[in-house]
Order: C-alpha cells, then structure tokens, then sequence
C-alpha cells in the first residue's frame, strides 16, 4: 500500500460515510473523508433527520402549552403563547452545529482526513478532489440521495419548496400544500399545522404512509386529522400554476377519468414524493457500474463490492430503505470486513419510523404483507389508553401490535402507534435479529409504569395471558 495515498477514501460524509470513517479510523486504517459541504453528517445531519426532529420538538412543546396545559393545572393569560420563528430556528441551528462539530472533533481524533470538495473516481483506486489526485486500493460511495422532482412542478425553492427549503422557512405560510404523505411530508407538515399554517396533504395511494400497517395508518390519519391537518388521499395533481403569491394545483381523483378537477391554492407547495439515489454523483468520465431496479441503485455483492475493482457502495446508493440507520449498518459492516474481521449480516428487520405525535415505529412483517403471502399468524395488541404511564403523560391515543407464528412463537412482526413508539421499536427488533418469540418480550421484567409495558401487555395477549386486558 505504499504506493498508495490512503489505505481508504470515502465519497460522501453522511452516517454511512462518516460512520465507516470513524470506524476505520478506530483500527488504524489510513482514510481519507471526502465531503462536498461545509460540515459533515451529509443530508441527514445538517437539513433532514435532526434538524425536523429540532423543529418537531419546539412545535409539539408550543402545541402542548396550547392544548394541554390547562389540564395540567397550568394557567395563563389568555392568548399569551406565541412563537418567535427566529428563536427556534437559531435553537435548530444550534443543535445541528454542535453535532456536526462533534463529529469533526472525532475524525480529528480518529486521524481521518477531511477533504473538501465533490469527489469524483478518476479510475479504479483514483479520486480527483479540488484538482487534487488521491489514490486508495479502497474506495467507497456513500453518496446518499436527493429530493424527487414533479415532472411538471419543478422546484424554484421559493413557492415550490423541498424538504431542506421547508426547514428553513423565515415565517410560518398561510398555507403549505404537501405532496406525498409519507414520514418527511408528514413531519414537516405537522411542524407547519402546530406553528399556525393551514396545511393540506396530498397523496395518491388510498392511505397515508403506505408501508406500514393499515390500522396504524388509519389511526395517525384520525389524528393527524383531529390536530387540524386536511388528508386527502387517493388524490393526483393533474397540473400547477405558479404564481408570485402562491401556487394553483388541479386536483383530480385518481382513477377518475370524467376530466374534472378540483382547484386547489396554497402559499407553498411542499413536494416530498421519495428521494433519488445519487448514483452517478461520484462517477468521472467512461466509470461505469452495474447497477439494479432499472438503473436506481448500484448492485453490490454480499461484501458492498461493485463491479469495478476496488470499488464499494454502502447507504441509500444500494438500495431500499434509505434510512439513515440502515447505512450506519452498512458502514459498521464493511469497516469490518475491510479489516478482515468477522461481521455476519444484520439478521433483523430494519424499523420504520414517522416522527409525528403520535409516532408511528414498525419492523418486519404487517398484517397485509402476511396475508398478500398466504402465511399463517396470530396478533397480539394492546392500546395505549389502557396504559398507565400513557394515561398519566396525556398520550392515550395509540397501541402496540406484535404479529407471530401460531406453531412456534416465533416473532414476524411489530407495528407501534403512539409516544416514544420510535424508541420502543428497537425492542421487538432485537427479538425477532435474534429469532426470538412473543414469549421472550411477556417474560421480561419491565419497568413500571412505563410505555414499554404496552409490549409486554401485546406479547401477553400473544400466548393467551393477558393482564389488563378482558
């Protein structure tokens, strides 16, 4: 490897980049860490998860004082909550900096190298950066994804914003139309309805956040609903019109082919219909790869190798989900095989998760993926209205549904509506990576009162012994 810059060079500082970096760091490889922006932590850090989850947090803080404190015996003068945009947004930032310059500190530490600039592969083991030429035998794209386009709705980031625009805003819209009703339409949407705006969501398929459970989604429609939010699903944009005050939408009924529409108008439209790997971001002239699903993601074998020699591919790049936490997954992996240490695949399910209030967390199987397969299973659930510690914080609405093999036990699905679902998920997570049943959760000692017992409370109807429940 003499020959060589660095023993590894990684395209991309998103959590599959920076995540492999630090890892490779960690054992003593050479690396060398190359990032198009200012900060590391790519999309996720610095204008997606964190930063919603920042806004999310203030809104849903400003959304209880409105609507809860009164039960809560807390008075105040009447119409004297208000938000100071600028405030909340200077906290985002604030938080956003402090992650990203903690994860400097560690590849300072870690002694990986920061290069700035678009890295582009030159040939197999060469990197141009910043008319710079490195060289690795090792080399690996993380270089994640980017918001999808409506064909005839372009973004100008103005009236026709996406998910980093929307971050970003400097007042609260009138009106915010959001196009697609999966987790970031959803988010984003909530944080703009509890803040004042009258927002309404869009969404083609019959039901909102269309991967997950059916009941699950028709319970955060119900809420989502009641917290003054217009769903409206089977519904298609059959053309726009943007204007300097606003954007015009022609709505139509999907399968509906009598030519009407709906006029529809909105301060701004948010267009959150999926993201687009960046396949060919780090590609120079004449690099080819082979890639699957009609060109969208690069193929890797079972050790992230591409088809060019030298050459891997970790994070949204290869494939569904594109997750954050599935590419830390994919970095942990391959630093270890690039070390020459044993890492088995991941044996689980990878969670979904939808940040609104309530949450909504699920993993493996759904009830309709089980029947669309023919598969036998049995369910266990249990409402959050039934549980203590849920009762007592004023989050009633929800429940836990875990699915299972009527022979074994065996664990094949979860699906959790409600608070804190996003943190109880890794729990039948854990059990079903380690092949476990419904047996293992109703046996375990949970604290008490806790959300967690509502688990175990599903995983005791599950094998026939349920507690709080007739």
């Amino acid at each position: 490897m003499a020959d060589y810059s660095y023993d590894l060079i990684i395209i991309g500082a998103g959590p599959g980049g920076y995540t492999l970096a630090l890892e490779c760091g960690r054992r003593g490889m050479r690396t060398a860490l190359i990032e198009e922006r200012e900060t590391l932590g790519g999309t996720c850090l610095n204008v997606g998860c964190i930063p919603s989850k920042a806004l999310l947090e203030s809104s849903e803080l400003y959304n209880r004082l409105l609507h809860e404190a009164q039960k809560h015996g807390i008075t105040t003068p009447e119409d004297s909550w208000g938000i100071d945009l600028n405030t909340m947004m200077s906290r985002k930032n604030t938080v956003v900096k402090k992650l990203t310059d903690g994860i400097s500190a560690l590849m300072k530490a870690r002694k990986v190298d920061i290069l700035k600039g678009r890295g582009i592969l030159s040939a197999p083991g060469r990197v141009m950066v910043s008319s710079q030429e490195i060289s690795a035998p090792r080399i690996v794209l993380a270089s994640g994804s980017y918001p999808v386009a409506l064909p005839d709705l372009p973004f100008d980031h103005k009236r026709v914003i996406d998910s980093t625009d929307a971050l970003a805003l400097d007042k609260v819209p009138k009106s915010l139309a959001v196009i697609g009703a999966g987790a970031v339409g959803l988010e984003i949407g909530s944080i703009w309805n509890r803040l004042g705006s009258t927002v309404t969501v869009i969404e083609a398929l019959d039901r909102i956040v269309p991967g997950t459970d059916t009941l699950a989604s028709r319970t955060l429609s119900s809420a989502l609903k009641k917290q003054g939010m217009d769903i409206r699903t089977g519904t298609l944009v059959a053309g726009a019109e943007v204007g300097t005050r606003g954007v015009k939408l022609a709505l139509k009924k999907r399968g509906d082919d009598s030519g009407t529409s709906e006029m529809f108008s909105a301060e701004k439209v948010l267009v959150s219909v999926g993201r687009k790997a960046s396949v060919k971001s780090g590609l120079g002239p004449g690099m080819e790869l082979k890639t699957t699903d009609g060109g969208r993601f690069i193929e890797v074998d079972e050790g992230y190798a591409t088809s060019i020699d030298g050459l891997y591919a970790i994070g949204d790049v290869i494939g569904n989900p594109m997750l954050a936490h599935k590419a830390e997954d994919d970095a942990f992996a391959l630093a270890a095989l690039l070390a020459g240490e044993s890492h088995p695949p991941w044996p689980g399910p990878i969670p979904g998760i939808v940040y609104t209030e309530p949450e909504v967390a699920w993993a493996g199987e759904t009830e309709d993926s089980l029947k669309a397969a023919g598969v036998p299973y049995i369910k266990g659930q249990f409402p959050y209205a039934a549980n203590g510690r849920a009762l007592a914080a004023e989050a009633p609405e929800g429940f836990v549904k875990l699915l299972s093999s009527p022979g074994d036990g065996k664990l094949l699905g979860a699906v959790i509506v409600g608070r804190s679902a996003s943190e109880l998920i890794a729990e039948p997570v854990g059990i079903m990576a380690m092949g476990g049943c419904a047996e293992d959760i109703a046996l375990t000692v949970h604290g008490h009162p806790t959300l967690s017992e509502s688990i175990k409370e599903a995983a005791l109807g599950l094998i026939g012994r349920p507690l709080h429940r007739s």
